[in-house]
């Protein structure tokens, strides 16, 4: 072959590989690859290198403060305050976010114009614009009062963190505040490349939030759920670790890009002073309780309706077996600003001759009472010196509070702003505080059962009333399945070793009318006087596996219509069925309404569990 043909044939051949490549070129080019570029796995091969704005990313007004606690941007909450004075910014965070992050007890009384915030010893009180808080009563210098603006009250950082183990810094390059838990291990980082790509979401097409230079130092949220709502259809990438950057921006970097990660405890957060003799406050612990005495307890309620009362009711010794006799002494009177007396240092020195302390009921009547008293702030502060008094003239061991007339949402707040007030004294002088509260319902969410097993010692659960007297329908008064449902649900917002067990030692009867089904509650009644009527009336008993109780149906003759009275019974088996759930849920101990309509069969079941033992010294 000659040398020209050669050359010929190595050019087609040439022509025809570039042909063939070219035209695989174009064909992937232009068909292929637009098919697959935006498949997540490919996506996210792309780097985006596109550095965008935090508040245009976001669509915030860079005039308005933003705030990060912690892992998160609190974008649903109320926005910091920044206000400049002689150049310099000041810093306030809404009293909102404290209450509901940092602090459930910090509580603003609209009404006094007055900002709580309690411990379990000390009761503060700012008044907005001055710079001097009462704590107890005594008046202390502060550097920078709270303020009310646009009808929002702000707390400023100086005394923020003279109060609560934070971290909190201003960042005004971003308009940005940094909250941050002290006192708990942190896990740092720093930036090992020269320019390390912080983005928004974990995955390289998501824009960039910030480039930082190598060293920075970044917070990291390792293993922190977040809501990746925001990010679309964007496949997320598990090689990016979350963090916070030293400018209060939250984003991602790959973790490539980091080392010298570390998990310490900041220290810094002993800043200046605390206004708190106790240092730093933590109220979403529970503290210990002022009880001392034996437990579990076994206490009951003496319904006493006036002075002469007492007597009557002393002529009936306690059962052993009691830890504590409640009588109902202390009421809201009808103005709403005082609370009306009927206790007996008699009775008192009669119980503690057997034994029994001695806790006082202090109840609320009405709404009209309750909301008036609650929500006025001299009210409470008569209300409280009038029980402090009480409790050193009659010698009183307790005190049971029993406030379930609330109605509104905006009552919550005001009652348990009350037992926090109320709790202070009585700790300091070691008197037991419990309070009594209905069987949990959304409804009656505002109640807060929770903040009330951190202020008091005991929480009493009114298991009772399953069908109330105004019920539509006849029903047990406390079955079983319903007992146990409001145990469950009261040990989801107050520890078992403070949640009493409510008993009730009556009877709800039923009547119906056969003819027109009508059905109407006949009465309350004792165990005892309930047996009589239907067995009187040639009753048919029967046991409900389900309920845990007997029924009891009796029929009769009236005005020319057959009638049916009906009744879920409480006797000694019922009783023990709830009982079964004090220890099935090792409660704190058992509370019975009431006294006066116990029979004996009552006791001598409550006798095989809360046996007499020596009582702790009785108030002296």
């Amino acid at each position: 072959m000659n040398r020209k043909l050669s050359f010929k044939l190595i050019f087609l051949a040439c022509l025809a590989t570039v042909i063939v490549i070219g035209g695989l070129v174009w064909l992937i080019a232009s068909v292929v690859w637009p098919r697959v570029r935006d498949f997540p796995a490919i996506a996210n091969m792309r780097p985006n290198t596109t550095v965008v704005d935090f508040h245009t990313h976001f669509g915030l007004n860079p005039e308005i403060p933003q705030l990060v606690f912690d892992g998160r941007r609190m974008r649903y909450e109320e926005p910091p305050l920044v206000e400049y004075f002689r150049g310099e910014p000041f810093v306030y965070l809404h009293a909102g976010f404290l209450r509901d992050f940092i602090d459930p007890f910090v509580f603003w009384d609209e009404r006094a114009g007055v900002l709580f915030i309690s411990t379990l010893y000390e009761m503060l009180e700012f008044t907005p614009g001055s710079d001097t808080v009462l704590l107890n009563g005594s008046p202390r210098v502060i550097d920078s009062p709270v303020i009310q603006s646009g009808g929002e009250i702000f707390v400023p950082i100086c005394v923020i963190q003279m109060l609560y183990p934070l971290i909190v810094d201003y960042m005004p390059d971003y308009n940005m505040v940094v909250v941050t838990s002290a006192g708990q291990p942190q896990t740092t980082a720093v930036t090992s490349s020269s320019r390390t790509n912080v983005r928004y979401w974990p995955g390289n097409r998501s824009p960039i939030t910030q480039q930082l230079e190598a060293g920075a130092k970044l917070t990291l949220f390792i293993g922190e759920e977040y809501d990746y709502s925001d990010v679309g259809d964007m496949t997320v990438a598990e090689d990016f670790i979350r963090v916070r950057t030293p400018y209060g921006l939250l984003g991602y970097v790959h973790v490539s890009e980091i080392e010298n990660i570390e998990t310490n405890v900041p220290l810094d957060f002993m800043r200046g002073d605390t206004l708190l003799n106790g240092g730093l406050i933590d109220n979403f612990a529970h503290h210990s309780r002022v009880w001392h005495g034996n437990s579990p307890i076994n206490v009951t309620w003496d319904s006493v309706s006036n002075a002469g009362g007492n007597d009557s009711r002393m002529q009936f010794p306690l059962h052993p077996s009691l830890t504590a006799v409640m009588p109902t002494w202390f009421e809201i009177d009808e103005t709403g600003m005082f609370l009306t007396s009927i206790a007996s240092r008699a009775y008192v020195d009669w119980a503690h001759s057997q034994g029994v302390y001695v806790w006082p009921k202090v109840f609320d009547f009405n709404n009209a009472r309750a909301r008036a008293f609650l929500k006025n702030r001299d009210a409470r502060k008569h209300a409280i010196n009038q029980l402090i008094q009480y409790v050193e003239t009659f010698n009183l061991d307790g005190l049971n509070i029993d406030f379930e007339h609330l109605l509104l949402a905006d009552e919550g707040p005001y009652k348990i702003q009350f037992l926090r007030e109320l709790a202070i004294p009585m700790r300091q002088r070691g008197v037991v505080l419990s309070a009594a509260v209905k069987v949990p319902y959304p409804h009656t969410a505002f109640y807060r059962r929770d903040l009330i097993g951190k202020t008091v010692d005991f929480v009493m659960v009114m298991a009772y009333d399953q069908h109330w007297a105004g019920s539509p329908v006849a029903g047990p008064n406390a079955s079983l399945p319903w007992v146990r449902r409001a145990v469950s649900n009261m040990l989801d917002e107050v520890p078992h070793d403070r949640l009493v067990l409510g008993l009730p030692f009556y009877n709800r009867i039923w009547r119906e009318v056969v003819r027109t089904g009508e059905v109407s509650h006949y009465a309350a009644w004792n165990t005892y006087r309930t047996r009589n009527f239907f067995n009187e009336r040639n009753a048919v008993w029967e046991w409900d596996f389900d309920y845990a109780s007997y029924i009891g149906e009796a029929f009769a003759t009236e005005y020319g219509e057959t009638v049916v009275y009906r009744v879920w019974l409480e006797d000694a088996r019922s009783i023990q069925e709830k009982i079964n759930l004090f220890y099935d849920n090792d409660l704190a101990g058992v509370a019975s309404w009431s006294r006066a309509l116990a029979i004996d069969e009552f006791w001598d079941v409550l006798a095989l569990h809360f046996f007499e033992m020596p009582s702790a010294q009785m108030g002296s």
